[in-house]
């Protein structure tokens, strides 16, 4: 008996203990390709290279940049378009001062507190007017009206010019100073007068504006044809005469 079964032992237990560690084997092999598999799809889905990044950034940088300039050149050009409706307006005082027989002035209000908006309108008269270019006597006349005295030579805001008052120059522009050529002086703070004359005479001057960075306008007003020339920098009175 004790034969038999350690015969049947021999016969009986290898083949069991090779296939168990057959399959152990390819257990062990099967665990391995998957591993390798894992990492090769790992490796596979691992994202942008540095380059990758490098070439995208480059790309919105550009992109960003162009849409900057464009705007840009939008924003330039309308407020180039504003400037010239100004000087538009300008032009046309003088003929309203020929057609109505009477002296307007262009009223452009400075503050010299920051806090305070720039501002223009227009004002008329139907009285005869002397300008005067004393600088004493003016200023006196100005701290008058500032004061809310009414003006002694009659002049009153235009209704049918300037319809809502006093207005500011439309939207990123701003008075950067005025120079009158009769009084030979350059404001940049203040109320400036320029009149304009039923005989069609104008007050020689020169209306400077800006965007307060790196665009600048001249407007010149001639006085004898009442004509106003855009110029698309900063020009002064001096440099015409």
């Amino acid at each position: 008996m004790r034969v038999f079964n350690f015969l049947k032992c021999l016969v009986f237990r290898n083949p069991f203990e090779k296939l168990r560690q057959s399959s152990l084997r390819c257990g062990t092999r099967f665990q391995k390709v998957s591993k390798n598999k894992t990492l090769q799809k790992f490796k596979n889905s691992r994202g942008f290279s540095l380059i990758e990044i490098l070439i995208v950034l480059a790309i919105v940088a550009l992109t960003v940049s162009l849409l900057s300039q464009r705007i840009g050149k939008n924003e330039g050009r309308k407020m180039r378009r504003d400037v010239r409706n100004f000087a538009s307006q300008i032009r046309d005082l003088r003929n309203k001062a020929r057609m109505r027989n009477s002296t307007y002035r262009l009223v452009i209000n400075l503050p010299e507190n920051n806090k305070e908006k720039q501002s223009y309108w227009v004002e008329s008269t139907g009285k005869n007017f002397l300008v005067i270019y004393d600088e004493d006597e003016l200023k006196k006349r100005k701290d008058a009206l500032r004061e809310g005295e009414k003006d002694a030579s009659g002049f009153d805001v235009d209704k049918e010019v300037s319809q809502e008052g006093p207005q500011p120059l439309p939207d990123g522009l701003l008075f950067k100073s005025v120079e009158i050529a009769s009084q030979k002086k350059e404001y940049s703070t203040g109320r400036i007068y320029i009149h304009f004359f039923p005989e069609g005479r104008v007050e020689e001057a020169i209306i400077h504006i800006t965007d307060g960075q790196k665009l600048h306008w001249s407007l010149a007003i001639h006085p004898l044809t009442g004509r106003v020339d855009l110029i698309n920098k900063e020009k002064k009175l001096k440099d015409f005469q």
